[in-house]
This record gives C-alpha cells, sequence and structure tokens, in this order.
C-alpha cells in the first residue's frame, strides 16, 4: 500500500509532555502532525514522577505494597493513554500517527504509512536508560531493572541494589525501604549531589541513610552474576552484595537511534547541537526540546524547552532555554531542592555569598514536626538579589517556589525581608538564611 503524502507547517517525533507543552504554547493554528510509536504523554505519567510520588507517599503513610500497587495502577491510568492523546489533538491542528518516524532529509520526515514535509521538524523523542559497562550483566538481564521497571513491579523485592545515587536512585531507594526493602546504593562518586553547597551533600547523603538505606560512595560495580533466584554483584573494591534485582540508575542517554540524522549531516553517537533557542545547528529548521537535548532531564525543564520552541516558530522569538532560572527537587524525606547554578560555578566569584541555616533551629515548625535539614542561600554584593538556593528540608519542595519567583523576579533580598511570612511555615528557614545573607551583603 503507497504511502500517504501531507504538506504541514510542523512536523514533531515525539508525543512526551515536552509536545504537549510546544503545541499548547502555539499561536496562529498552524498544521501539525505528532509521531509517537508509545504511549502519548512520556514518562512522567506513567513510568517517573505520577508512579513514583503516589508510592512514596504511599510509604510514608504505612501502607501496604499491595494497596500502593493498586493506587498506583489507578493513578497510571492503568498505562491507558487516551486522555493525553485526546488533549494534543484538541490543541490545534494536529495529527497524531502512531508510528515511529525518521528524517529522510532536512523538510521530510516519514513513518510506515506517512511522509510528511514540514516547514519546522522539532525532535522530542526522549531518553533511554544509560548501562553502565558491567561484566556478565546480559547473563541476568531477567533480574536487572530499569527505573521504569521498578516502579511497574507488582511484587516488592526483599532485597535491591540500586546503581547510581541521583534523584532516581535517592527516590527509589526511599520507596523501596519505606515498603520494607532492604536497599543499597552505590555511588561511583565521592559525594552524592557534588554540585550543591557542601553542607547540603552532607544533609542529602544523611538523609538517604535515614530509612536505613546501605549508601556506598566510591563504589562502582564491576561484574554481576547469578546467584539463587537474584544477582551477586562485585564492586570495585572488591566486596561483594547480593539482591533479589539490580536497578540501573546511572543516568540517561538522548534517545537518537533510527531517526535518520545521518540525512542532516548529523552523528547519531553524538549529542545533538542545540542552541539556547532550541533549534539544531544543521540544515533546515530543525528544533530539538525534552530529555533529547541532554540536559536537565526534569518535565518541568522539558515543558520549558516546548514553550520556548513555540514562541520560536510562531511567537515573538524572543524566548531561550535559559531565559528563567533552573530549578528542581527531588523528593525524599524530607525533599531537596535546588535553584540556580551549582556551588563550584559560584566558589571562585567574590560577587558572590552564602548564607546556611540548620533548618530545625531556625524554623520552629521544623523543630514541632521533628524535621530537620540545611537551607543554604547566594545572593551578589553587586546587586543584592538572590541567585541560588540549595537545601533539604520538611516542604522544601514547596518552599522552592518562593525562591524561583524571587530570583526571576530580581528581587532584593532587603526588599524579601520585608514581606510577611505566616508563622509557623518552613518560610521561618528562608527568612533566617536572608537575614544572615543580608549581614554579609552588608558587611
Amino acid at each position: 500500500m503507497p504511502r500517504r503524502r501531507r504538506s504541514v507547517d510542523i512536523a514533531v517525533i515525539g508525543a512526551g509532555s515536552a509536545t504537549t507543552a510546544f503545541v499548547d504554547a502555539l499561536t496562529g493554528d498552524p498544521s501539525v502532525v505528532v509521531f509517537e510509536p508509545a504511549l502519548v504523554g512520556g514518562e512522567c505519567p506513567f513510568d517517573a514522577c505520577i508512579p513514583s510520588k503516589g508510592l512514596l507517599h504511599d510509604g510514608s503513610r504505612g501502607r501496604s505494597w499491595s494497596t500502593a500497587s493498586d493506587r498506583r495502577r489507578s493513578l497510571v491510568a492503568h498505562r491507558d493513554d487516551d486522555a493525553h492523546a485526546e488533549a494534543l489533538l484538541q490543541a490545534g491542528d494536529v495529527e497524531l500517527v502512531r508510528e515511529r518516524a525518521a528524517f529522510v532529509d532536512d523538510h521530510r520526515v516519514e513513518s510506515e504509512s506517512l511522509v510528511v514535509e514540514a516547514d519546522h521538524v522539532v525532535i522530542a523523542t526522549g531518553a533511554l536508560p544509560v548501562s553502565p559497562d558491567i561484566e556478565g550483566i546480559d547473563e541476568v538481564c531477567d533480574r536487572v531493572w530499569t527505573s521504569a521497571d521498578a516502579l511497574r513491579a507488582s511484587e516488592r523485592p526483599d532485597r535491591l541494589v540500586i546503581a547510581g545515587g541521583g534523584v532516581v536512585g535517592c527516590e527509589l531507594s526511599r520507596l523501596f525501604a519505606s515498603f520494607g526493602s532492604a536497599v543499597t546504593v552505590l555511588e561511583p562518586n565521592e559525594h552524592l549531589m557534588e554540585t550543591l553547597h557542601p553542607d547540603v551533600i552532607t544533609a542529602v547523603e544523611q538523609t538517604v541513610r535515614d530509612p536505613g538505606v546501605d549508601l556506598r560512595l566510591r563504589a562502582r560495580p564491576v561484574s554481576i552474576a547469578p546467584h539463587g533466584d537474584g544477582v551477586s554483584i562485585t564492586i570495585d573494591d572488591g566486596s561483594e552484595v547480593r539482591a533479589d534485582r539490580f536497578v540501573l540508575a546511572a543516568g540517561k542517554r538522548p534517545r537518537l537511534d533510527g531517526l535518520g540524522l545521518q540525512s542532516l549531516g548529523l552523528d547519531p553517537q553524538l549529542e545533538l547541537p542545540v542552541d539556547r533557542t532550541g533549534r539544531v545547528r544543521c540544515a533546515g529548521s530543525v528544533w530539538a526540546i525534552g530529555d533529547v537535548v541532554g540536559e536537565a532531564q526534569y518535565t518541568h525543564a522539558a515543558n520549558h524547552h516546548g514553550r520556548v520552541v513555540a514562541d520560536q516558530i510562531t511567537g515573538a522569538g524572543g524566548r531561550r532555554f535559559d531565559d528563567v532560572v533552573d530549578a528542581a527537587c527531588m523528593f525524599t524525606d524530607p525533599p531537596l531542592m535546588t535553584v540556580g547554578p551549582s556551588y563550584a560555578d559560584t566558589a571562585d566569584d567574590r560577587d558572590v555569598v552564602w548564607s546556611v541555616v540548620d533548618v530545625a533551629e531556625r524554623a520552629p515548625r521544623a523543630a514541632t514536626d521533628e524535621g530537620c535539614g540545611t537551607l543554604a542561600v547566594a545572593a551578589r554584593r553587586s546587586t543584592g538579589r538572590l541567585v541560588a538556593a540549595h537545601g533539604v528540608g520538611p516542604s522544601f519542595d514547596e518552599l522552592v517556589h518562593a525562591i524561583v519567583v524571587a530570583i526571576d523576579g530580581e528581587v532584593p533580598v532587603t526588599r524579601l525581608l520585608e514581606s510577611m511570612f505566616p508563622f509557623p511555615t518552613m518560610a521561618d528557614a528562608l527568612v533566617a538564611a536572608l537575614t544572615e545573607l543580608q549581614a554579609q551583603l552588608s558587611s
């Protein structure tokens, strides 16, 4: 059967959350074809954010794994993406093609049934888990999980080893430990979250260990072998640890295989050459959004990418990926939040000063709720404005929004200290940190 042919304004390869945000933000009602062979909506609603937060909540409430699993299936709509597909189609002149697509040239993409000629092509294919070089891993693949496998699991393993102490690995460690699994996290670096303020790093590592997680730093798995119904993992220091399941949480790489990037003069083995507007540096009008860009692989960052590229293609063209401050959370207990640059990026800048407070000592609400944590904030002497905040503490996943607004709104620290914050809330920790910060700015 011959392929159908269409000419449209925009073709999009991939239908994750970045694509939904992109289509929603388009102006002028352009014609759009979206190709997606898997679930519309991407990982977040089915295999990442939503199931993990639901399971973390249920674990913190002392619910059984069976009860939590039932609720998880309800939260992910039993993996039915019809609602996401319908929302995408209602956002404008959109056709959804549930097939894989690849480039023919810089203005044409094709799938099994359709050839599309488009003025603009957007790559939104997401990312794939990185598989570390571990001897024997192919022989035990039925006992090795990705993070998505872990969040779909019907049975809870008694023993779990997680390779990687990033956001995903730390959240999974807390999640399974809360349901009674014995969890070991293997982190190859000297510390967790090495981009954070040193005092916050110490607090994060304690937070990960608090539920009984065996956190092993400077530990890299080098080989894995079957052991009964589970596995035995050898670490680079020669020690061994055994588990029922081994989880790969060592990061993700952009999903570029099979896209026909060679027809654009690009090497699919390399990262896409993407500028700060989302444009891919190649012939034609090719763009990239979401995890495939290879940085800040969070749903909110992907959505921001989508809105920026929509503005570039159909709007005023003034938006950029870096026109807002970066922010992220890790949903341990207590949660981590980070806003702005890394500590290393500011450490040698004499214009930047930091202040650090102990959350339990400076926020009465933390004391009443038996909470703890550390908050570090930074500002520039030359402007008197916040530039960064790193912290772990009760409700910091909500406190983060006030800091984002303060930084993006360029609000001086002096003005922030004039605001009224309800008592007793975790904002008291922020006020304490800002007070110390202002003292340094004034000295």
